[in-house]
């Protein structure tokens, strides 16, 4: 496996037809699936993201680690439109509802091969 730095953050992205190809070395060990609970009543919508570590701190922030958030855009169909997956070496939430559960096994996000 080559060397990746993963300071930076990054964005991969293939049409409706393309695969998706990312490094192993940002997929690999995402070992919770985090779904953040947003206020409906304000258009707000549930979304998940995969990441590898997580620290709750007192005042209610939580911090994560090697972050991957699906971010691909679909029609009014609910077809896929783009691919899109991007990557976070930390994302951190203050005063937002969230539930932390374990990833199922393996690292397969979004349909994206290693």
């Amino acid at each position: 496996m080559e060397k990746v730095d993963l300071r930076p953050q990054n964005q991969w992205q293939a049409g409706p037809d393309e695969e998706l190809k990312i490094p192993e070395a940002y997929i690999k060990g995402l070992k919770f699936e985090v779904i953040v609970f947003t206020r409906k009543e304000r258009g707000g919508q549930d979304f998940t993201f995969r990441c590898k570590n997580y620290t709750l701190i007192k005042g209610g922030e939580a911090v994560f680690e090697w972050v991957i958030i699906d971010t691909s855009k679909r029609d009014s169909k609910g077809n896929v439109t783009l691919k899109r997956l991007t990557y976070h070496p930390a994302l951190s939430l203050v005063n937002v509802g969230f539930m932390v559960v374990p990833a199922p096994e393996g690292t397969e996000v979004a349909g994206v091969t290693e």
